[in-house]
């Protein structure tokens, strides 16, 4: 027996943070992402025994469960195991998740993995779920289950895949995908540059702060969140319309206003590689996910792109190339016995 899934990971372009469930429980959430190619794998196998094996390769983690002893979901692991005792499936199977990116670098990548494997699951038992469904599962095991400080666009992301708006209210979350002209997703997507900043970060302290200021209703923090989620109408209203560097513009008031929420969000050296990047012809960027490290994502022209690269590989950053995903959480294979 063999199952193989994928679900890729996302960048985000507006409204950022406002998918934290204490901001939009009061206040309603709009996100701006697509997802593009680069993805997290699960592969599900008999295992030789009655025991459960599980193995992360980003973690550099293996984990044994023999039958009648306790499973914990705690440690580094614990969201996969979790993901797991959710399907009762934890005896008599090996189970391998590797991502095609460092974890903790702000792309989505737990959000991927808990998709990824909520998708492998489900082939296993045969069990035929929308990708709501598999959106709405993965967030429940992290936000609910494992009382995770995360918002939801990464699971919704990773599950229905493209380029999308996604609202996000205490009844529900709906997705909208992105409408533009023609010709207008090829240039965006040929405009866009990821550079690694060579630094992981746990999200967690920021995601965590930022929701306190929400639930206390801090007047600044919220004044910020709520120029945030303005922003990605905005941003929303110039991907649609292609007017592509009106949206960098934005994208650089969006990442001004971003990292005044919390200190840990910038540090020197993001605000350097950013200053750099915008001298040599980037128009706007921010960094990734929560903030702290992981991936600079910027927006320029394409004949500034090969000075940036350089200006910016000499400061230590490495620059990844990608493209879009339409496809979203798939089954790549299915050999069940």
């Amino acid at each position: 027996m063999l199952v193989i899934a994928r679900a890729p990971v996302r960048i985000s372009f507006g409204g950022g943070g406002t998918d934290l469930p204490a901001y939009y429980k009061q206040f309603g959430g709009m996100v701006v992402s697509t997802a593009i190619n680069r993805y997290v794998y699960t592969f599900i196998s008999d295992s030789a025994s009655d025991a459960l094996q599980l193995i992360s390769s980003d973690f550099r983690s293996f984990y044994r469960h023999e039958p009648g002893s306790t499973f914990t979901i705690d440690g580094e692991l614990g969201l996969t195991k979790a993901i797991l005792r959710e399907f009762n499936l934890t005896s008599g199977l090996d189970v391998f998740v590797a991502s095609q990116i460092p974890p903790g670098t702000g792309l989505g990548g737990s959000g991927a993995v808990a998709v990824s494997m909520v998708t492998a699951l489900a082939a296993l038992e045969g069990r035929q779920l929308s990708k709501l469904e598999v959106a709405e599962m993965a967030c429940d095991i992290g936000i609910n289950k494992l009382s995770l400080p995360s918002g939801k666009q990464d699971e919704f992301g990773a599950t229905m895949g493209g380029l999308n708006q996604i609202i996000f209210t205490q009844e529900g979350t709906t997705v909208n995908p992105v409408a533009a002209p023609a010709g207008v997703i090829d240039t965006f997507q040929r405009r866009l540059m990821l550079f690694f900043t060579g630094k992981s970060r746990d999200s967690g302290k920021i995601l965590s702060d930022q929701s306190k200021a929400s639930r206390e209703q801090d007047p600044q923090t919220l004044e910020r969140m709520h120029r945030i989620k303005a922003l990605g109408y905005e941003i929303l209203s110039a991907i649609s319309e292609g007017r592509l560097d009106d949206f960098a513009e934005l994208l650089h008031q969006s990442w001004l206003q971003k990292r005044s929420v919390n200190r840990d969000i910038s540090n020197n050296q993001i605000d350097l590689a950013y200053d750099l990047a915008r001298q040599k012809g980037a128009l706007g960027g921010k960094i990734t996910g929560a903030g702290g490290g992981g991936f600079l994502m910027l927006y320029s022209h394409e004949e500034h792109q090969p000075e940036i690269t350089s200006a910016l590989s000499g400061l230590g950053l490495a620059r990844m190339d990608f493209r879009f995903d339409f496809d979203g959480a798939k089954v790549l294979l299915d050999q069940r016995d």
